[in-house]
């Protein structure tokens, strides 16, 4: 491989990572209202195309 692709390849394996290690830091949580409250209510979707 040549210096290009080995840096560009680099540049993808810092960023996957730096995602990763973000998500376990914060992890991500839903907001919202109307649902999910504490007894089990799920919320529906529905499509219309």
């Amino acid at each position: 491989m040549d210096k290009y692709t080995k840096t560009v390849l680099t540049i993808i394996a810092v960023a996957l990572a730096t995602i990763a290690i973000q998500n376990t830091i914060t992890p991500a949580q839903a907001v919202g209202g109307g649902c999910g409250t504490e007894t089990y209510r799920p919320c529906y979707v529905k499509l219309v195309n």
